[in-house]
């Protein structure tokens, strides 16, 4: 027993002497986090030097801010943003900018103005730029120019990804789930936080109480967060307010978080969520849970995201789900300031004669079928020979990187069975096979499965299916425009795909893009799709041509997708307001149902085409013109159109010469968050 007592006075002895070490560990522990205290003293010193280096625009919508006469030559500024012009100095506190430059004499001089957000290294990032068809003139006077304004016109839109990048992340009603009684029935709120990846790692590791509040004032001007809803009253995208954005739990609801950002491995998300009660007193909402989503979650173009949602004590209170979208820039993309026709539209520009699929529908089984075979070099010259303004086609991405113009999402290839000797067709993915195969395989329609082989002009290859969109672009008259739809796959509502496994939405467009730029010239052309994501990704990553959102509205007659956005005609429109689209494509049965419908869309600045599906006469596309569509897209322009005078509306326009500004500008892109630096152009 005296042994044992001998050996614990001994233990405790070693833990006296082991005592001051602990003590000397705290204490370095202490230091650490002092020192770490310092190095974020020392970043908000930096931060408010970055301030003052550049002048803040707290507000900078388009009757905001009065900017002076400061002028740079158009012809000096290409796609490169490093030859962008000189900023504006704010004169005190109030809402005018100007800067003083000599220019030479006896040249024209051209200019736009642009907002913009300066980063290091000499990193320019554009939010908002001027994109009247006609830029500002040097006269000799001197005014005060008004931003996005010239001559009672305003016209300005979003900048286009060059370095940086956008992220969204996609709520619905069932994003959050609080298993928690005691916040059952809370109306929630939502904010997400750009905060500085590596410390959030340090913190889990040391398991240090490190100050929250803190960590979420990181950044303050870069990354950019916005935020809307799927509603009229939220749909225009804007800074995120103290508590974030409220998520509703009616159906189809949709909240949108945009974040744009340079490198996504540094950041990580702080997503905050907020709850009050009915009997709650006050108008500001508790802090319930929190999570965070890390970048390595994000590594695919889209995907599903879900984290457990923990109280601040630790706890494990619900459950966050949110969809994401990462859009990339176009590599080499020629985007310059020049011209855009993204959201402008001339007043003129109605009733415009819309080939469907070029002549139109050729396996359909209704009277208006076409006997030349759809989506052809053929069909399309067909209908331009017959007076269209315009034709539409579907476009794919082969397997080996060619935009290919074709509608399904498969094709066709005829072989035998052993026991029978059997002709049978099968299915085979379109994007599965080189642009090489395509052409030189004898391939059918897959409605040719249920209505029998099709039979059409085969010694021509003006009429073979598959043709290139840099094939159409060249061959095709450059005053007949072009919508082009971009095929892409969405889920249904049961959550069945379209098509499975689809090429990388950035691959996909990035061609489309690419080979429009290089070929199209100075002929007409609008983007459209089903997929939400692709209108955004085609507004985002390009400058110059405008996007409609094509929906089919509310109706029976085909399978709702999963996505809200696509659901009806007001959704549609406030996702349009959402991301700066100029306007949607819609099933004309819709439209001829409700005209209220037509009210709404121009109401918001927007532009409506309607597509005919399988009412197609002339007496449908009269009424449509006479309800005031912009574009009427149907079958068998060689018997529905009523021209006198068989010629695009195009080639008539270019006869008597030019483009003005007497139309009107879609006010469908919003204006951009403030930002910290305007620069004039």
């Amino acid at each position: 027993m005296k042994q044992v007592r001998t050996n614990r006075k001994q233990v405790r002895a070693n833990k006296k002497q082991d005592g001051p070490n602990r003590k000397q560990v705290r204490a370095n522990r202490k230091w650490v986090r002092t020192n770490r205290k310092q190095v974020r003293t020392n970043r908000k010193q930096v931060r408010t030097n970055r301030k003052q280096v550049g002048p803040h625009c707290k507000q900078d919508g388009p009757n905001r801010k009065q900017v002076r006469a400061n002028r740079i030559r158009l012809e000096q500024i290409g796609n490169r943003l490093e030859q962008i012009g000189n900023t504006l100095d704010q004169i005190g506190n109030s809402e005018v900018w100007e800067k003083s430059i000599e220019l030479s004499t006896g040249v024209q001089q051209l200019y736009r103005y642009c907002v913009v957000v300066l980063l290091q290294h000499g990193r320019i990032i554009v939010r908002r730029w001027e994109t009247h068809l006609q830029p500002r003139r040097v006269t000799e006077e001197t005014p005060c120019d008004e931003f996005g304004k010239i001559n009672g016109l305003v016209s300005i839109q979003r900048g286009w990804l060059t370095e940086e990048m956008v992220i969204q992340f996609k709520l619905r009603e069932s994003g959050i789930n609080i298993w928690k009684r005691k916040f059952a029935g809370h109306r929630l709120w939502i904010k997400l936080t750009p905060v500085n990846h590596e410390e959030v790692v340090e913190i889990h590791e040391t398991d240090e109480s490190m100050d929250v509040a803190e960590l979420r004032e990181r950044f303050i001007n870069y990354p950019i967060v916005e935020t809307a809803e799927l509603s009229e009253e939220g749909c225009v995208r804007k800074v995120q307010e103290q508590f974030g954005i409220e998520l509703k739990t009616e159906q189809d609801t949709f909240v949108l978080f945009e974040v744009q950002l340079i490198n996504l491995n540094s950041v990580a998300f702080l997503v905050d969520v907020y709850g009050r009660g009915e009997n709650d007193v006050g108008p500001i909402p508790d802090h319930i849970g929190m999570c965070y989503i890390y970048s390595d979650t994000l590594r695919q173009t889209s995907g599903k995201i879900e984290n457990t949602i923990t109280s601040m004590k630790h706890q494990p209170i619900g459950r966050l789900q949110v969809d994401y979208l990462c859009i990339r820039p176009v590599e080499g993309l020629p985007c310059d300031f020049s011209t855009s026709n993204k959201t402008e539209w001339l007043e003129h520009w109605r009733s415009l004669d819309v080939g469907h699929r070029g002549l139109g529908n050729s396996y359909t089984t209704a009277q208006h079928c076409s006997n030349i075979r759809e989506n052809t070099i053929a069909s399309m010259k067909d209908a331009v020979l017959h007076g269209a303004d315009m034709v539409e086609f579907d476009v794919q991405v082969s397997s080996d990187l060619v935009p290919i113009i074709y509608h399904e999402f498969t094709l066709c290839i005829q072989s035998k069975t052993k026991q029978e000797d059997a002709d049978i067709l099968l299915d085979i993915p379109v994007k599965d096979l080189t642009v090489n195969q395509l052409h030189g395989l004898k391939v059918h329609h897959p409605h040719e499965k249920s209505t029998g082989v099709k039979t059409f002009q085969e010694n021509d290859k003006e009429h073979e299916p598959f043709p290139t969109l840099e094939t159409a672009l060249n061959l095709l008259d450059s005053d007949c425009g072009f919508n082009i739809e971009i095929k892409f796959s969405q889920l249904f509502k049961d959550g069945r795909e379209e098509q499975k496994d689809m090429m990388e939405m950035n691959l996909f467009i990035d061609q489309v893009l690419k080979t429009v730029y290089q070929h199209a010239g100075e002929r007409k052309i609008v983007f459209s799709s089903f997929n939400p994501d692709a209108c955004s990704m085609l507004v985002n990553k390009q400058n110059l041509y405008p996007v409609l959102l094509l929906t089919q509205g509310r109706t029976s007659r085909y399978e709702d997708y999963l996505d809200p956005r696509t659901r009806s005609i007001p959704a549609a429109v406030w996702f349009c307001k959402m991301v700066g689209l100029l306007g949607i494509s819609a099933r004309a049965d819709e439209v001829i149902k409700n005209p209220g419908h037509i009210d709404l869309v121009k109401s918001q600045g927007q532009i409506l085409f309607t597509w005919t599906d399988d009412r197609n006469d002339k007496e449908t596309v009269e009424h449509l013109k006479t309800l005031g569509i912009h574009g009427v897209i149907y079958d068998r322009m060689d018997q529905n159109n009523t021209k006198q005078v068989k010629e695009s509306f195009f080639l008539q326009e270019r006869r008597k010469g030019g483009k003005s500004d007497s139309g009107f500008s879609s006010d469908s892109s919003p204006a951009s968050s403030p930002v910290s630096s305007a620069t004039v152009l």
